[in-house]
C-alpha cells in the first residue's frame, strides 16, 4: 500500500511539462509496439487530426500526443521543458497550460481550414509554437543549453521562424498552418498581459531595463541549475514580479 501511495504522491508532484512528457513517451512506445507486434489497430486513423474530425472529435487534442519519429519527439521534449519551466517559474503554471492547449486547439482549426481531405496532423507543434513565441516576447535573451553549447533563445527562435517561413512557401506543407495558429495564441496572450505598444511610446526608463536584465539572469540561472539554486532574494524578486502581473 505504501508503494502505491508513493507513486500517487510522485505523480501528483510532477509539473506540467513532466506530465506531458510522460504521456508523449508512453503513447510513442505504444504506437511503436503496435507496429512491432502487428496489432490491427489503426492509431493514426483514430487519434490523428484529419478531415474526419467530426467522426473523431477527440483528435483535436489527441493528435498532439502522437509522434512517429524519435528525433521529433526528443526535440519537442527539449523545447517543451525549456519553454514550460521558464514561463512557469516566472508567471505560474496556469498560463503555461493555457498556452499549450489553446495553441493546440487554434492550430488544429487552422490546419482543418487550410488543408485538404488527404492530410493528417500529428504532434504538439502548435502548442510548442504558442509557448515559444510567448517566451520570445517575454525574455528573448534567455539562454538555452543544447548539449555543451549555450545559445541565446532569440537566435534559436529566429532559426525556427525562418524554417517555418520556408515551409510556408513550400507547396503541400499544410502542417505549418498549425504552427501559425500557435504563434497567434502566444502573441495574443503576451500582448493581452503586457499591452500592445503605442505609436509614440517613450523609451522605458533605465530602471525598467535593469529589471528586465535581472529577470533574464534569473531565468537563465533556473534553466541551467534549477529553481532551488536561486537565493532567497532572487526568489522574492520573482514572486514580486508575479504579483504585479
Amino acid at each position: 500500500m505504501r508503494i502505491f501511495d508513493r507513486i500517487d504522491f510522485d505523480i501528483y508532484n510532477l509539473n506540467f511539462a513532466q506530465k506531458i512528457a510522460i504521456i508523449n513517451v508512453l503513447v510513442f512506445l505504444i504506437f511503436r509496439l503496435s507496429f512491432l507486434f502487428k496489432l490491427e489497430i489503426d492509431f493514426l486513423n483514430i487519434f490523428s487530426l484529419s478531415s474526419n474530425f467530426f467522426y473523431n472529435p477527440w483528435s483535436i487534442i489527441t493528435h498532439a500526443f502522437i509522434h512517429q519519429g524519435i528525433f521529433d519527439l526528443i526535440f519537442m521534449l527539449i523545447l517543451l521543458f525549456f519553454s514550460c519551466n521558464s514561463i512557469s517559474n516566472l508567471l505560474g503554471e496556469k498560463i503555461t497550460i493555457n498556452l499549450f492547449f489553446v495553441g493546440i486547439i487554434l492550430g488544429s482549426i487552422f490546419f482543418l481550414f487550410f488543408s485538404n481531405s488527404q492530410n493528417i496532423l500529428i504532434g504538439a507543434s502548435a502548442g510548442i509554437s504558442s509557448l515559444l513565441i510567448f517566451l520570445f516576447f517575454l525574455s528573448p535573451n534567455l539562454e538555452l543549453r543544447l548539449f555543451r553549447f549555450n545559445i541565446k533563445f532569440k537566435y534559436l527562435m529566429a532559426l525556427i521562424l525562418f524554417t517555418d517561413f520556408l515551409r510556408f512557401l513550400s507547396p503541400g506543407e499544410f502542417g505549418i498552418y498549425s504552427h501559425i495558429g500557435g504563434y497567434l495564441v502566444g502573441t495574443f496572450y503576451y500582448f493581452s498581459i503586457y499591452g500592445f505598444p503605442k505609436k509614440y511610446k517613450k523609451p522605458k526608463p533605465m530602471k525598467q531595463t535593469n529589471k528586465q536584465k535581472e529577470i533574464d539572469i534569473i531565468l537563465d540561472k533556473i534553466s541551467k541549475r534549477g529553481y532551488d539554486s536561486l537565493t532567497s532574494e532572487e526568489k522574492d524578486f520573482l514572486f514580486r514580479q508575479k504579483d504585479k502581473k
